[in-house]
């Protein structure tokens, strides 16, 4: 694919601080567009703090110091502008957002703000591991204490719905020829990832209401010759097939046999027998087993270190790492992009309500990180319609999850093998502006819905495919899930924390970050065919995904890699002064960032007789001693003595999910949506995690059930009672 920057000519300023606008900056500058970085006075003190901070910044013109004039000016001449960002003592947060997008009508300012407005979740310091602790993702890994997520929830959460709604403004903006001032926090960061296993439903059946487990035990094994790798079962088979790769003799596992988790299993046995699977995996080097499964199709990889998988040729051909002049080497675009030219430009309505009305999508995808991204793009006004095989999507059987990856659509059920549900499929892909999918490679030109086939009957399309390791290369036909992901990319050894095994992230993380990806894209593209008229071709390989949640990674041109930081053997943090402690009554946030903030935590502790005066030395015994002298007091007691201090204190309480589902509040804004569903009453679940000055955003359409729009869809594209009667009688179609 063609290397186009689908946001050439835009100018950026950037007036944020902290990783989450670092991050933005990064991918628009990727983009093509031109960013103006104005860091705060007397000095950014995240230069020093996070090791990527140049390079996410490179390539952009530095105006320290500024005027005020000089920034009105730049201000002026922008089409973005971004501010806010993450919470440091040593500078003031900029509050000026709206103030300066009401000065400057045109522009589209991304504001990462200090928590939603008009909520208890506002005016609040905006740390990664703050935002951890308020939303309750700490929570969400352990069933008995909090553990710090090492993927950097918050931050990578916030820039991801940022850029969603940048880019649905600046593509309205096409139509409106207005600008508009777009929000979001660290804490709505982190609640980007929750939704995988959080919904309260009115009427929940024990299926309906079932997640993964907190403290389940993965399929991560270590192999003979030490290494570690990480396998999936399930899946029709599955589970015969591991049992030939490893050479287990159990006349009771079928050939049919998918060995799917069920309910009410153990934590350890969740996913399988783990102690039967982990002698036969000990049995067997790590190439040798890893050959025995991939030989039969299913999902396996080895547990890889942050940035080992860079030089594999499939991540070449990818293009998702990329050299800069100096040698240095960085996460890029996590997508290819190939365009189709048509005629002249495709600018929106004048004035929609939001965003994306007049938007149709078709949507081919099943499970999480295909799907996701309609979600999104229904939020923002699209019609997205689900377009199901018979049997529906494999990920019905998991309701949260499901409604996760689908809310918001009409779902239309089709025999993709009978020839008049292939028609069926090409109708609703001739009425579309952007189709969808995540079949393996070679199932979209079998079906008829892959670039080629589909620019050459409407060359403005936009088509996005999200393969596991990419439509082509030499990992392209592997099968490939979240849990292998996790593993090859390098979040499982980051998440383990010193001299611990590897940890798997229950949230999801690659499947959740590839949705959000996919709408950073599609929308990318869309306002690309607003300027342009051009079609264009999306390849978002689920690897690119879990790749790009690396982005703090980099590589020296001698080879060193840089900027992965590693957690404390207890999973509390990366540093003593910003952790997770146990109180007498609980857990608490602690972050006393920089050395004036940490040497008050060490004094007011009494501990100026045992932790140094150089903060940048402490370790894991100054970890300790925090650990004990913070054990006696309440949470309560911590928070009023360090708050005295200046030292940022976060209670992490076990029941957010509860307390964050039912808070009006954040149901009032959308941040909460509640939906009434045809069997399980009220839905409650995460909604909205950005806001708009003029656009709506979000829906009020619940997760579609089977078949349940066939009607309407298939009367829409102009089929008669009859035809549609004779296509339910002939089963071709599903019809609730």
């Amino acid at each position: 694919m063609s290397e186009a920057r689908l946001l050439e000519g835009l100018n950026v300023v950037d007036l944020g601080v902290g990783m989450a606008p670092a991050l933005v900056a990064r991918f628009l500058a990727d983009s093509g567009a031109r960013v103006t970085r104005i860091p705060p006075e007397p000095g950014d003190p995240f230069d020093s703090y996070y090791a990527a901070y140049g390079v996410w910044r490179r390539g952009a013109t530095f105006e320290a110091g500024a005027s005020a004039e000089r920034l009105e000016d730049l201000l002026g001449q922008a089409d973005i502008c971004l501010i806010g960002g993450e919470d440091h003592p040593d500078i003031e947060r900029r509050c000026d957002g709206r103030a300066i997008a009401a000065r400057h009508p045109r522009l589209v300012l991304l504001d990462f703000t200090d928590g939603p407005a008009g909520t208890a979740y506002a005016g609040k310091p905006q740390t990664d591991l703050l935002a951890q602790a308020r939303s309750g993702l700490a929570w969400e890994q352990l069933p008995d204490r909090p553990i710090v997520n090492a993927f950097e929830p918050g931050n990578y959460g916030a820039a991801l719905q940022g850029l969603i709604g940048l880019l649905a403004a600046l593509y309205e903006r096409e139509g409106s020829g207005l600008g508009q001032y777009v929000a979001t926090s660290l804490f709505e960061g982190a609640l980007a990832w929750t939704g995988f296993n959080w919904a309260i439903l009115e009427k929940p059946t024990p299926a309906a209401d079932y997640v993964v487990p907190r403290g389940v035990s993965p399929l991560v094994f270590q192999t003979r010759d030490g290494a570690y790798i990480h396998l999936v079962i399930g899946g029709a088979g599955s589970k015969y097939g591991m049992y030939q790769a490893l050479e287990i003799d159990d006349p009771t596992v079928l050939p049919t046999d998918s060995g799917m988790p069920k309910p009410g299993a153990s934590p350890r046995n969740f996913y399988g027998d783990y102690d039967l699977l982990a002698v036969h995996v000990a049995k067997k080097d790590k190439d040798e087993l890893l050959e025995a499964i991939w030989s039969r199709g299913l999902p396996a990889e080895p547990v890889l270190e942050p940035g080992a998988c860079w030089d594999e040729p499939q991540i070449a051909r990818n293009g998702i790492i990329v050299r800069d002049s100096d040698g240095t080497r960085r996460v890029g675009l996590p997508f290819l992009v190939s365009l189709s030219p048509a005629n002249g430009p495709m600018r929106p309505p004048a004035a929609p309500r939001r965003p994306l009305e007049g938007i149709r999508v078709i949507d081919c995808g099943a499970f999480v990180a295909g799907p996701l991204a309609g979600v999104f793009l229904a939020d923002l006004g699209a019609e997205v319609i689900k377009v199901e095989a018979k049997a529906g999507d494999p990920n019905r059987s998991l309701f949260k999850a499901f409604t996760l990856a689908n809310r918001g659509k009409k779902a239309i059920g089709v025999d993709l093998k009978d020839p008049d549900g292939r028609a069926i499929l090409d109708a609703l892909c001739a009425s579309a502006d952007v189709v969808m999918s995540n079949f393996r490679p070679g199932v979209s030109a079998r079906l008829g819905v892959d670039p080629a086939t589909l620019h050459g009957r409407k060359p403005d399309l936009i088509v996005a495919e999200a393969p596991a390791y990419g439509t082509e290369g030499p990992l392209a036909l592997k099968a490939g899930f979240d849990m292998v992901m996790q593993a090859w990319c390098g979040h499982e050894a980051k998440a383990a924390g010193r001299g611990n095994p590897p940890r798997w992230n229950r949230s999801n993380l690659v499947d959740s970050t590839g949705g959000m990806i996919g709408t950073v894209a599609v929308l990318a593209a869309l306002y690309h065919r607003a300027r342009t008229g051009d079609g264009a071709a999306l390849e978002l390989p689920l690897v690119n995904a879990g790749i790009f949640g690396h982005s703090e990674l980099f590589q020296h041109p001698d080879g060193r890699f840089d900027g992965a930081r590693q957690l404390s053997s207890g999973l509390r943090g990366y540093h003593p002064a910003e952790a997770l402690y146990e109180a007498s009554d609980g857990w608490v946030a602690v972050a006393a960032r920089g050395r004036k903030a940490a040497l008050a935590l060490r004094d007011r502790l009494g501990l100026a007789g045992s932790l140094s005066d150089r903060p940048e030395t402490w370790e894991e015994a100054e970890e300790d001693a925090i650990a004990a002298a913070l054990r006696a007091q309440s949470s309560d007691e911590i928070v009023r003595s360090l708050g005295s201090a200046g030292i940022w204190v976060e209670p992490a309480r076990t029941d957010m999910e509860r307390r964050i589902l039912t808070d009006e509040a954040l149901v009032a804004r959308g941040t909460v949506r509640t939906v009434p569903h045809p069997t399980f009453g009220v839905v409650r679940e995460i909604g909205s995690l950005v806001t708009f000055s003029r656009s709506a955003y979000g829906n009020d359409i619940p997760a579609p059930i089977p078949g349940g729009s066939t009607r309407e869809i298939l009367a829409d594209l102009s089929y008669d009672e009859n035809r549609i009667e004779d296509l339910d009688r002939r089963g071709v179609v599903v019809i609730a």
